[in-house]
């Protein structure tokens, strides 16, 4: 008898594709609905635009069903929980442990600063974690987080970004921003009870910090981003 074992197929590349079907599908609707008034268009132009974005919204809808229904767990439930950071990077599968992590937790940051509508790639997410292997162990948690935020940075984990989408902070620093709270978080000790107060919390100090993030991201600072870290975790 073959002893072969069973491993399940990585499912991270079909949430991948149904959060960016997702997004497009919203996007371009949105982008139809801003841009054109249907009803001034002439016959048979207008009839044949409502019937496409129609079935257009009917798609979006069945896209939306499978990740409400069948694929909920693919695309990401809504529960904010993970280990600290440094316990993820001792795990087996700590790759996938942490761009899983990440990608609920970001959402959910970007939810809280007024951009729920910018997509974040778990795939870029796991590639940027795989940029940092092989880096000395020994260096402080605080310099492997600051590390692991300029290679989130370069890795582009968050698509569709806009000046105008963040109502909490100048567009120009939400990226920098949103990874540096979920990267303060993950740092953070915390309870189960406290993930989500605790992530509220790191947002709200990155906000605050936004100008001292801003100016250390675009020089490229990763010493200074790691004193950041340092000085503000206790805090979350």
């Amino acid at each position: 008898m073959s002893n072969h074992s069973f491993h399940r197929p990585d499912a991270m590349p079909l949430r991948e594709a149904l959060r960016g079907l997702r997004f497009v599908l919203r996007r371009g609707g949105e982008a139809i609905a801003e841009t054109f008034d249907l009803d001034v268009l002439p016959k048979p132009a207008s009839d044949f635009a409502n019937v496409a974005l129609r079935e257009a919204g009917d798609f979006l809808r069945s896209v939306d069903e499978i990740a409400s229904d069948v694929a909920k767990n693919l695309l990401g439930g809504s529960a904010i929980s993970a280990l600290p950071l440094q316990d993820i990077m001792e795990k087996p599968n700590a790759r996938g442990d942490f761009a899983v992590a990440f990608y609920v937790a970001l959402t959910t940051v970007l939810r809280h600063l007024g951009a729920a509508k910018v997509l974040v790639s778990e795939a870029a997410a796991r590639a940027a974690f795989d940029r940092l292997s092989g880096r000395v162990s020994e260096e402080t948690v605080e310099n492997r987080a600051a590390q692991l935020t300029f290679c989130l940075l370069n890795a582009r984990v968050m698509r569709g970004t806009t000046a105008q989408q963040a109502a909490l902070v100048p567009g120009a620093s939400l990226e920098a921003v949103s990874l540096f709270a979920v990267m303060l978080w993950l740092q953070a000790a915390r309870s189960d009870e406290e993930n989500e107060a605790a992530l509220m919390a790191a947002s709200d100090m990155a906000v605050a910090l936004a100008p001292e993030i801003s100016a250390a991201a675009a020089e490229k600072d990763v010493a200074r981003i790691a004193a950041l870290y340092k000085k503000y975790v206790s805090h979350v």
